[in-house]
């Protein structure tokens, strides 16, 4: 991490500013994929009580991509690259 006006950048805040913020290596794909569902679903709450109605709906299309992910994981029982379907796979990449 490098220190920039006396903070301090995560790769998080990296990855903001175009690098690649990788994931800890002890983190299962599918245990991320689970805590991110939880987390777009509590955005999707915050975006809903403020009335932001686009911010609530991809917030929940972000959970709902999230939790197919995990199960699609859980299903094949791996935690590695996930496999995507035709419901998630980008028009015209088939």
């Amino acid at each position: 991490m490098s220190s920039h006006g006396g903070r301090r950048w995560t790769g998080l805040q990296n990855a903001r500013r175009g690098g690649v913020a990788a994931a800890s290596p002890h983190v299962r794909r599918e245990d991320l994929a689970v805590y991110l569902a939880k987390l777009a679903g509590e955005m999707v709450d915050l975006a809903r009580a403020a009335d932001l109605h686009l911010l609530a709906y991809l917030a929940d299309m972000t959970r709902l991509e999230a939790e197919q992910q995990a199960r699609m994981m859980r299903r094949n029982g791996r935690s590695g690259p996930p496999a995507q379907s035709s419901e998630t796979r980008p028009p015209g990449s088939r």
